[in-house]
């Protein structure tokens, strides 16, 4: 039972790493775009451009509940510097990877003279390179486990123990290991 829940684990692994590597590669071409704004008014823009996936969350705010999408083409020559407008002046990079709290003060300068608040931000820059990551380990320790035991069983070693089996088939002599009348192991 084990067995078949760590291959359908690394199964469902396996298509979330392909999923990561084919939204990276797009992100060098397009940026993806979704805005939402939460009733609370806490909105949150998350970008996919350049090999990263930049979430901004403004923690404090006025518009109401919505999501969008849009999607426009990038730019060959276009880089990401967090010059961006929400974005802080100056960004904290943790091994390719952001977390970082900030707040901007807007100024306005009305007819009843000036005018000023402040808004709370957080950005979190995550490359792709590490959810692809951590999404490939599992399918590579199943695939590694597919050929090794694999291996065994054409040779004819005990799946368990590697013990040689050719004098013995149905039972190791070693760990006990043993083949039932379906040819399954028990």
């Amino acid at each position: 039972m084990k067995r078949v829940l760590f291959t359908i684990v690394s199964a469902i692994s396996l298509l979330l790493f392909l999923a990561v590597v084919g939204v990276w590669v797009r992100s060098f071409f397009y940026r993806d775009i979704v805005t939402f704004v939460a009733p609370r008014d806490q909105g949150q823009v998350i970008q996919s451009i350049r090999g990263r996936l930049h979430i901004v969350s403004e923690l404090s705010g006025t518009s109401r509940g919505s999501i969008s999408h849009q999607v426009d083409r990038l730019a060959p020559d276009a880089i990401w510097n967090g010059g961006m407008s929400s974005y802080p002046v100056k960004v904290e990079w943790h091994w390719g990877h952001v977390w970082q709290n900030y707040s901007r003060i807007h100024r306005s300068f009305g007819t009843t003279g000036f005018a000023g608040f402040m808004t709370l931000h957080r950005l979190i820059v995550v490359p792709y390179w590490s959810p692809a990551f951590l999404f490939v380990v599992l399918p590579t320790i199943w695939i590694w486990r597919f050929i090794k035991y694999g291996h065994r069983r054409k040779i004819g070693h005990c799946p368990r123990c590697n013990y040689d089996l050719r004098a013995t088939p149905q039972r190791c002599p070693e760990c006990g290991w043993s083949q039932n009348k379906t040819g399954v192991p028990s």
